[in-house]
């Protein structure tokens, strides 16, 4: 259980066959290719520098703009198609066709009919939709002259010089005493501006003109003839029968269920079609011959010989290499766990994925992280909620690979959250007194406090366990020595030595274990800076990498959270239950549940949270810090798009 075996593979066939060969690839789903084009790979590589860049031929010619058809369609008809409830999704889940299967169906189910009936109710309600702006907008500057009772034509006829529009509302008073001399009508105001008619002789029209000017007269203009309020009702009358005629549209739309459907699948073929174009930029060719190269697990080998010899018959050529020491760094890692540790494997892969010639931490992270996490939560009901949510999850709904991994993770983290409960007596934080209690958060803190260090104390050897085996795995003894025995004599000593008292130790005990505790930081003082060229830098380096002894003791501490958040929960709980107590009589009655139920789902949320960053920081800082480093490419096969119909594996 652990990074599989992986081995280069290399095939050559010709390029009539090409197509095909995607095809069944990506149906296979566990292949990564190589990008043979590549200036860098063409320059490591000389064999490959005379043969041409492959690219994407008349076979893919139009997939491009077909899927950006199908994604069109989709968005814009999601909106009217009536959606299922989240539960029901769940439930039904995706439906399941092979690449074969999508095609024949895509093939036959008249999407584009659909996708044109689409594109024609777009065009009608956005073309309704620019009318109605079109409308509002007359409606929005007629507003303010709502009030005026003579049309604008019968304005626009009238041999008297008038103007109409508005000024500033600070300026009324002021426009009022100048336009004394002259008709003046004020329409309207609002919290800015004032709208009015001024109506004056020709002789003045001069001297009005300057002195609205002066005020920072703007000038109403409109191509309206009549009345504003008629043209205001009218137009209303009119965006009403538009809003009707859309309605109508929408309606329609949403009788478009079964081409929703017809348009997902056309997206998903597309979608995987043009990714087998994409694909094509990573392969060579000669006039006839294409080639093509990629990474696979080696128990996959005899399934991809299969595979081939399916798609081409004879006409290939195909051969295996083991990864050479040059290829460690780009060889893709996959892992591989049993169902439980898998369900751990988003933990160390959002530290970093492993390289290839590391471990795969996550079988020494699960039991760690199971402990740790039931630890921090502790507390029955709350545990059995978990372990019956993610049971129903599993259960009952068809989830799709990325979700049920979630939903495992959690189901798996359940028991020991039982199982700490158990220890503590705990159910809702003490709502019902449980006849055990091996251990009283509230009497034996000092209890608990101790066994989160040992627990600390254990993950961190063990951590330098794993680091040993590397270094003697890699043929390092020494280093293995010098960077861990070292450590563990010199950490174990100063353990006994401070705590012979305690532990009632013998002063022939005390004093052995002084002096290997002397040993271990003279060894460590003596090669902590070996790499360094001169003797005073390696005894240099060698003090200060001493000085890491304090790490460790910083690393302990942070173990101690194990007990605060497990305490700080179960305090919480009570605190709830406690609240729920002191409410008397019949409201406490119809309150209690309600706390009882927001109170404890609160609490469980913000537990589960804090567990899961508090025991993620305690493997990815105090654990993988001893001894993983990271920093693969994690493997990414070439394979089909899922969003939604879940494409079987061939």
């Amino acid at each position: 259980m652990a990074i599989v075996k992986m081995n280069k593979f290399t095939l050559l066939a010709f390029e009539s066959q090409k197509t095909r060969i995607l095809e069944r690839l990506q149906g296979f789903a566990e292949t990564e290719f190589v990008n043979l084009q590549d200036a860098s790979f063409l320059e490591e590589n000389e064999v490959f520098s005379d043969l041409s860049k492959d690219k994407d031929d008349s076979e893919f010619a139009g997939c491009e703009e077909k899927l950006s058809m199908t994604k069109f369609a989709l968005e814009f008809l999601k909106d009217y198609i009536p959606q299922k409830s989240v539960i029901k999704a769940m439930k039904e889940g995706k439906r399941q066709l092979t690449l074969k299967e999508l095609e024949t169906e895509v093939m036959s189910n008249n999407w584009e009919e659909v996708y044109k009936k689409v594109k024609e109710k777009e065009e009608v309600i956005a073309s309704l939709e620019g009318e109605k702006t079109k409308l509002q907008s007359i409606v929005e500057s007629l507003k303010p002259w709502e009030g005026l009772d003579v049309s604008f034509e019968e304005l626009s006829s009238i041999k008297t010089p008038y103007f109409i529009g508005s000024v500033p509302k600070q300026y009324e008073d002021t426009l009022v005493a100048e336009m004394n001399d002259y008709y003046l009508e004020i329409i309207s105001r609002n919290n800015q501006d004032m709208f009015f008619l001024v109506i004056c002789g020709e002789e003045h029209k001069e001297e009005v003109s300057d002195k609205l000017r002066g005020f920072g007269f703007s000038q109403f203009k409109t191509d309206v003839k009549e009345t504003p309020i008629k043209v205001m009702h009218d137009n209303m009358d009119t965006i009403a029968k538009l809003d009707s005629k859309k309605f109508f549209v929408q309606e329609e739309l949403s009788g478009f269920e079964v081409g929703y459907h017809k348009l997902e699948a056309a997206n998903e073929y597309y979608t995987n079609l043009v990714d087998r174009k994409n694909a094509i930029g990573n392969f060579l060719r000669t006039e006839n011959i294409t080639v093509l190269q990629g990474w696979l697990a080696v128990e996959d080998n005899e399934k991809l010989k299969a595979i081939i010899k399916e798609a081409l018959g004879e006409d290939y050529y195909l051969t295996f290499e083991d990864v050479k020491d040059e290829e460690i760094d780009k060889v893709p890692v996959k892992l591989k766990n049993n169902e439980l540790n898998s369900s751990f494997e988003n933990i160390t892969e959002m530290y970093a994925t492993p390289r290839y010639d590391e471990i795969d931490p996550t079988p020494f992270v699960t039991p760690f992280y199971l402990l740790f996490f039931g630890m921090m939560v502790a507390d029955i009901g709350y545990g059995l909620i978990q372990l019956i949510v993610t049971l129903v999850a599993l259960k009952a709904f068809n989830l799709d690979e990325g979700t049920r991994k979630f939903a495992k993770f959690f189901y798996y983290l359940s028991y020991p959250i039982i199982g700490f409960g158990i220890l503590y007596g705990s159910f809702f934080g003490g709502i019902i007194e449980m006849p055990w209690k091996l251990v009283d958060p509230n009497k034996d803190v000092t209890t608990i406090l101790i066994v989160s260090v040992i627990f600390g104390a254990v993950q961190i050897f063990f951590g330098l366990g794993i680091k040993a085996y590397m270094l003697l795995k890699a043929g390092k003894p020494k280093d293995a020595f010098y960077d861990v025995g070292a450590w563990v004599i010199t950490l174990v000593s100063v353990a006994l030595v401070l705590g012979s008292g305690m532990l009632g130790l013998s002063p022939l005990v005390k004093n052995i274990a002084i002096g290997f505790m002397i040993f271990g930081m003279v060894v460590i003082v003596l090669t902590g800076g070996r790499e360094e060229k001169t003797r005073g830098a390696q005894l240099g380096q060698g003090a200060y990498a001493l000085y890491g002894i304090t790490g460790y003791v910083g690393d302990l501490v942070s173990y101690t959270r194990l007990m605060a958040l497990g305490l700080a929960g179960g305090s919480l709980a009570g605190a709830f239950n406690m609240i729920m107590g002191m409410i008397p009589g019949v409201a406490g009655i119809l309150f209690a549940p309600v706390i009882f139920v927001f109170g404890h789902i609160f609490n469980l949320a913000l537990g589960l949270l804090g567990a899961y960053v508090h025991t993620c920081r305690l493997q990815y800082v105090e654990y993988f810090g001893k001894f993983y480093e990271g920093g693969g490419k994690a493997f990414s096969p070439f394979k089909t798009q899922n969003k939604y119909i879940n494409v079987k594996k061939d």
